[in-house]
C-alpha cells in the first residue's frame, strides 16, 4: 500500500510539473507575440458618422462632435466631423474606448431631413460604441459609427371621452365627459397655460378644407371654445404622467354604473348654471374659459358621435386679439376664432360614422396636423366608447409608455368600453 502511494504521488508531481511547464510557454509564446512597443506607439483613427435610416431627405454630416472615453478613466479626447461625417482622431493611445456622439435637431430639421411632418418638440440623434479596442491606425478604413433618432416627444392628447352613455334609468347620459393629456418626454413639464382649443363642429364645416385654402392659406384652425390650465400655480407632469380635464369631477359611476369615477381629475370647468346636471367639484381646480361660441356654454362642448377635433397648444398672444370669423361667405351668425396653426403642439380629429361610412368631406384638419382619424362606431354616441392611443413598442428613459403618434388618428387610436381613467392597455 505505501510503495503504491508513492508511485502515484511520483506520477501526479510528474504530470503537475509537465502541465505547469506547457503553461509557462504558452504563456512566453503568448507574450513574444506582443509589441510591447505598441503600447506606447500613438495611433491615429477616424470614425464615419452612419445617419439614421429616417434621413431620407439628406444630412448635415459637417460639424457633429465624437468623444472616446478610455475604458475605466475619465479620460476623453473630442473631434468633429468634416463634411464626409468623418471624425479624425491623432495620437490616440491603443487602448479599449467608448464611442459616442449626440446632437439635436429642431423640429423643422426633423421635418427637412425625415420628410415628415409630424408634430414634435424636434429630436435627439444619437451613437454609441461600448468597447471599442483601438490598436491600429484607421485612418484608410474608417470605423463607422451608427446613430439612431429619437423624437422629443411632449404632451399628446392621449384620450377623448366624447361619446357619453346610458344612465341607470337607460338615458342618454353625457356629463361624464372628459379628455386626457400624457407627458411622452422624459422631463417633468409644468402645463400651467396650456391651452385646449375645440374646433368647431356644425355638421357641414364652416370651412371645408379648400376655403381654408382660398382664405387662409391653409395657416389656421377655426376654434369654437377655448379652455386654460389655470397661471395661478403651477401644475408639473412626471414622464409618463397624465392630465385628465372633465367636464364634471364627480363619481358618475353612481349615476351611470357604465361611466367612471372622475373625482380624482385634475381638472373641471366652472359651470354654475342653476338646476344643471353638470355639478363643480369644488375640490378639483377649475378650467380657465378664454373663448366660447354661445356664451350661455362653460362646459366643453365635445360632440357626442362626432364631428368633434381638439388641439393642445401654447402661445404668448393675447387670445382677445384673435380674429373672428363667421362662416364661410357669411356675415352673421356663430362665430370661431382664428387660431394661427402654429402653435399646434398636438391634434387629434375625430369624425361621425354612419351607415354610409365616414364623410371624409368634414374633415378640419389638413395631413399636417392628423393624416386620419378617428371615430367611434355609434353614429350618435351615448354607447360610453372612449379613443385612447395605442401604446408604441418604445419606452422612455425611466421605462414609461411612448404611445403611438404617427400622426394619424386612424393609425394612432383604439376604441373601448372598459379602459379607465389614466389607463392605456386594457
Amino acid at each position: 500500500m505505501t510503495t503504491n502511494y508513492h508511485h502515484k504521488r511520483r506520477a501526479k508531481s510528474l504530470i503537475t510539473g509537465l502541465f505547469s511547464c506547457s503553461l509557462l510557454f504558452t504563456i512566453c509564446f503568448l507574450t513574444s507575440c506582443i509589441d510591447y512597443d505598441d503600447v506606447t506607439r500613438e495611433v491615429s483613427v477616424d470614425i464615419q458618422l452612419v445617419m439614421p435610416e429616417e434621413f431620407t431627405q439628406g444630412s448635415d454630416m459637417e460639424g457633429h462632435t465624437v468623444t472616446l472615453t478610455q475604458l475605466n478613466t475619465s479620460n476623453t479626447v473630442t473631434a468633429t466631423t468634416d463634411a464626409q461625417g468623418v471624425a479624425s482622431f491623432k495620437g490616440i493611445i491603443p487602448d479599449v474606448y467608448s464611442v459616442s456622439t449626440s446632437w439635436d435637431i429642431t423640429p423643422e430639421e426633423y421635418t427637412q431631413l425625415t420628410g415628415d411632418p409630424i408634430v414634435n418638440e424636434g429630436a435627439v440623434v444619437s451613437g454609441n460604441i461600448n468597447s471599442q479596442l483601438l490598436t491600429e491606425d484607421q485612418s484608410t478604413t474608417p470605423l463607422r459609427l451608427n446613430t439612431q433618432l429619437a423624437i422629443n416627444r411632449s404632451l399628446v392628447i392621449g384620450k377623448i371621452a366624447s361619446s357619453g352613455c346610458k344612465d341607470n334609468n337607460n338615458k342618454n347620459y353625457v356629463v361624464d365627459q372628459y379628455i386626457e393629456l400624457y407627458n411622452q418626454s422624459d422631463k417633468e413639464i409644468d402645463v400651467a397655460g396650456l391651452y385646449i382649443g375645440l374646433v368647431e363642429s356644425n355638421s357641414t364645416p364652416a370651412y371645408t378644407l379648400p376655403q381654408l385654402e382660398e382664405k387662409f392659406n391653409n395657416e389656421v384652425i377655426m376654434l369654437k371654445q377655448v379652455f386654460r390650465i389655470p397661471l395661478d400655480a403651477d401644475h408639473k407632469v412626471a414622464p409618463g404622467g397624465t392630465v385628465v380635464i372633465a367636464n364634471c369631477a364627480i363619481d358618475h359611476t353612481v349615476n351611470a354604473s357604465a361611466s367612471h369615477n372622475l373625482l380624482t381629475a385634475d381638472f373641471d370647468v366652472n359651470d354654475t348654471r342653476p338646476k344643471n346636471a353638470y355639478v363643480n367639484n369644488p375640490d378639483v381646480r377649475d378650467m380657465d374659459l378664454v373663448y366660447t361660441y354661445v356664451s350661455s356654454l362653460p362646459i366643453m362642448n365635445l360632440t357626442q358621435g362626432g364631428p368633434c377635433a381638439l388641439v393642445i397648444f401654447r402661445t404668448d398672444d393675447n387670445i382677445e386679439d384673435w380674429d373672428l370669423a363667421y362662416n364661410y361667405g357669411k356675415t352673421s351668425g356663430n362665430q370661431w376664432k382664428v387660431m394661427p396653426k402654429k402653435y399646434v403642439i398636438d391634434a387629434v380629429e375625430i369624425l361621425k360614422k354612419s351607415a354610409k361610412g365616414i364623410d371624409l368631406a368634414t374633415k378640419r384638419f389638413y395631413d399636417d396636423l392628423d393624416a386620419g382619424y378617428a371615430n367611434i362606431e355609434a353614429a350618435s354616441g351615448y354607447t360610453g366608447e372612449i379613443m385612447y392611443r395605442k401604446t408604441s413598442s418604445r419606452r422612455g428613459k425611466d421605462g414609461h409608455k411612448i404611445l403611438q403618434d404617427t400622426n394619424n388618428s386612424t393609425a394612432d387610436f383604439k376604441v373601448s368600453t372598459t379602459i379607465g381613467i389614466r389607463e392605456y392597455d386594457e
